[in-house]
């Protein structure tokens, strides 16, 4: 049953998760959060919420229906992504998308009309106004809303996902980090409240607020759900590797610490030789500071076949791939929750990863877990999870027998939950106040 709340609006803005439509065709990270978040909460809770755009100003905002973003979202999770010739028409697709919505944004700025007035007469004073998206993309985004947030007094909430590129700059692309720590010191004094994935990012923000001598809002842990919504198994998709492989799904850059693993997996050709290991699959698209990690797949012709990467894989074809690898590794530097390592579990497959951060959090007792730096303690996981007789078949049986997925629609439960709390704060200080 749904938690009981008080009848608050709750207005989602999501231009960044609009965008995303225009350009991606496998959306990773906080994408893909939104794709599997805003669904849920309007399946569970589409009586409250409304959705807007906001642009460079406060003029700048569109109401956007529940029904565009549904297609938009079935549309993408209906990609196969499987042929040259599909992929170019979805983008000549996206582009004219995105050419009608721009010249749709400059008609609205040169007059004002229908949607920023459907949005000024439908908010009202006290309504929830939450941002679960990537807003630093916006350079006036904070001055936008501010601006907003002082014409109607709707409170805000943020869902700060992580703060890598303020706690750890240098895994980051260089020109994000600075963006990143000015967006994200204009938009604390405007939050109400803020949501995270995990403990670990709520603890590193409050380090990081306190350091900056801000003040710190009520913090809210919300745990992701775990994996793709509507998993699907399609005997016609094309496997990932005709040999038997271990997974690693991730955006392919400095942080994940992909480069640890192909030492590892040359030991493991060392000691065991070539044909008694396994592939190694890295799935995920190419992101920045990896000039080592391609040197040396180059120089080694990518361990003599041994390593394959994989890019822009469509849903279907990330489901056929935790169902077909032997199991999954996750050496990540730094995360805010861990989305492959749940998605693994998700899967029935277990996974060796790293213990940093939040990652311990989104694999709990059914990972195995290593210092991201420890080589040998990965290797020697690794190597265990190949060669001892078994191992694989009893931690998949516990998995299976014990492991219970977290479903999106329950996430999207906990954050109108914690919505509520706020809402009763807010009643209980008017009150006080009154008195």
């Amino acid at each position: 049953m749904k938690p009981p709340v008080p009848d608050c609006r709750i207005w989602i803005e999501i231009d960044d998760f609009m965008r995303m439509f225009d350009w991606s065709l496998t959306p990773t990270g906080i994408g893909r959060v939104q794709m599997e978040l805003i669904p849920a909460l309007l399946d569970r809770h589409g009586d409250r919420i409304r959705l807007f755009r906001l642009g460079h100003s406060a003029g700048d905002v569109r109401t956007v229906s529940h029904r565009e973003v549904r297609a938009l979202v079935a549309r993408m999770r209906a990609l196969r992504g499987d042929t040259p010739a599909k992929r170019a028409r979805i983008r000549v697709a996206q582009a004219l998308r995105a050419a009608r919505r721009t010249v749709g944004r400059w008609a609205s700025a040169a007059a004002p009309g229908g949607h920023a007035r459907q949005f000024a007469t439908d908010i009202r004073p006290g309504d929830l106004v939450v941002n679960f998206g990537a807003s630093w993309e916006n350079p006036h985004y904070a001055a936008a809303l501010g601006a907003l947030k002082q014409q109607h007094g709707f409170r805000f909430v943020l869902f700060v996902h992580d703060i890598l590129p303020v706690s750890h700059p240098g895994l980051v692309s260089p020109v994000h980090a600075p963006n990143f720590a000015r967006w994200l010191t204009a938009m604390m004094p405007l939050c109400d409240a803020i949501l995270t994935p995990s403990r670990a990012t709520r603890v590193i923000l409050e380090d990081w607020l306190a350091e900056h001598g801000m003040a710190i809002p009520a913090i809210r842990p919300v745990r992701y759900g775990d994996g793709l919504v509507a998993p699907r198994r399609d005997a016609g998709i094309a496997p990932v590797c005709e040999a038997p492989y271990v997974l690693f799904v991730s955006t392919i850059e400095i942080r994940k610490n992909h480069l640890a693993l192909v030492r590892i997996w040359k030991r493991l050709i060392e000691a065991h030789g070539r044909d008694a290991v396994p592939a190694l699959v890295f799935a995920g698209k190419l992101g920045w500071q990896i000039a080592d990690l391609l040197r040396e797949l180059e120089a080694t012709g990518r361990l003599d076949g041994k390593i394959r990467v994989v890019e822009n894989l469509s849903d279907a074809q990330i489901q056929a791939a935790y169902d077909a690898c032997l199991f999954t590794v996750f050496p990540s530097l730094c995360e805010g929750w861990g989305l492959p390592v749940s998605e693994s579990l998700a899967h029935g497959k277990y996974c060796i990863a790293s213990d940093a951060t939040s990652i311990p959090e989104a694999g709990g007792r059914f990972c195995d877990y290593f210092p991201p730096t420890d080589e040998d303690e990965a290797y020697r996981l690794i190597e265990r999870a190949l060669f001892e007789p078994g191992f694989i078949e009893k931690r998949e049986a516990v998995i299976h027998r014990e492991f219970a997925p977290v479903p999106w629609t329950q996430t999207a439960d906990q954050i109108v939950a914690f919505f509520g709390e706020l809402d009763g704060r807010t009643a209980k200080a008017s009150l006080q106040a009154a008195q």
